[in-house]
C-alpha cells in the first residue's frame, strides 16, 4: 500500500481545520458574542459591555465539533472532507474498512500528536517520518494507515 507522509497529510489537515472553524465559529458565535447593556437614564446613551457567561460552554462545543467532525466521518467513509480533496483514505492495517472505534482511537490521540500546541502536530509529524507505514501514534494505537483512495 502507498502509506502516506507529513505533506498530503498537513493539506488535508489545514482543509479539515478551516472547515471546522467554520462550523465552530458559526455555531458557538451567540455563545461567545459579549453582552451589551444600553441605559438612558440622563438622557446620554450609556453602553456596557460584559463577557459572555457561555464562553466556556462554547468552547465544549468546539472541542465536541472537532472530534466529531473526524470520527464521523472517519468511521463511516474512512475519509474526511480534507482527506476527499487530496484523494486519500484510513484503512486498517491489512487493507480494510475502519469502523467507528479505529476512528475514536486514532483521533482520541490527536491530542497527544498535536503536542507541543505551540507547532500543532510537530510530534505526529516527527512519528510519521521513520515510521515504515507513515503512522502516527493515533494510527499505531488504532492499527491504520493512511493510504492514497
Amino acid at each position: 500500500m502507498p502509506y502516506q507522509g507529513v505533506a498530503i497529510r498537513f493539506v488535508a489537515t489545514l482543509i479539515d481545520v478551516i472547515i471546522i472553524g467554520l462550523i465552530s465559529a458559526i455555531l458557538t458565535f451567540p455563545l461567545q458574542a459579549p453582552l451589551i447593556s444600553v441605559t438612558n437614564l440622563t438622557g446620554t446613551p450609556n453602553v456596557t459591555s460584559t463577557p459572555n457567561p457561555f464562553s466556556g460552554v462554547a468552547s465544549l462545543i468546539s472541542l465536541i465539533i472537532f472530534f466529531g467532525y473526524y470520527i464521523l466521518q472517519e468511521g463511516a467513509y474512512g475519509q474526511t472532507v480534507g482527506k476527499m480533496a487530496v484523494k486519500i483514505r484510513v484503512v486498517r492495517e491489512d487493507g480494510t474498512k475502519i469502523d467507528y472505534s479505529d476512528a475514536l482511537v486514532r483521533n482520541i490521540l490527536r491530542i497527544i500528536d498535536a503536542i507541543p500546541y505551540v507547532i500543532p502536530y510537530l510530534l505526529g509529524a516527527i512519528l510519521i517520518w521513520p515510521s515504515d507505514k507513515k503512522q502516527r501514534l493515533g494510527d499505531r494505537a488504532a492499527h491504520t494507515v493512511v493510504v492514497k483512495a
